[in-house]
């Protein structure tokens, strides 16, 4: 039996908004007179960010093509190993989490950078753990061969 679902405030779409928001805030609210970002680097920022809108597209487009759950506490009717699945079991998570990443190093500030680790926890503890709990329980043995075999995030 998958474990209960997660707080409202841990639903992936609600959790990553929540986290941008509150990158969106450091940022307009902090600024380090003792930190300079180069920047060559403020704009390598752009293009992380950029780098996980299409992950996460390209995630999001192989479920779909598969016609299982891309909602989140939906039963996924596949097992999908293939495309960006074949590296992270969680490729939507991680080009969020690159999007959050790519936002805070053009911001050029440090503080930002508190919503990465954030983001990534939260979603761990909360959805990632109901969903591995609910393919394995529907996908068994070979549930678990792609858990051995495919990191949880990269």
């Amino acid at each position: 039996m998958p474990s209960s679902r997660p707080s409202p405030l841990l639903y992936p779409p609600v959790w990553f908004l929540l986290q941008l928001g509150l990158t969106v805030l450091l940022i307009r609210t902090t600024e380090s007179a003792w930190w300079s970002t180069p920047a060559w680097l403020r704009a390598f920022g752009l293009g992380i960010g950029f780098a996980g809108v299409i992950w996460a597209a390209t995630a999001i487009l192989t479920v779909a093509r598969h016609r299982t759950a891309v909602l989140p506490y939906r039963d996924a009717n596949a097992l999908i190993t293939t495309c960006v699945f074949r590296w992270s079991r969680n490729p939507i998570y991680l080009g969020e989490a690159f999007i959050l990443a790519g936002v805070a190093l053009r911001s050029g500030e440090l503080l930002p950078w508190v919503a990465v680790p954030l983001f990534m926890i939260g979603l761990t503890r909360g959805p990632i753990r109901w969903e591995e709990s609910t393919l394995r329980q529907r996908f068994g043995p070979q549930f678990e061969a792609y858990a051995a075999r495919t990191r949880r995030w990269l």
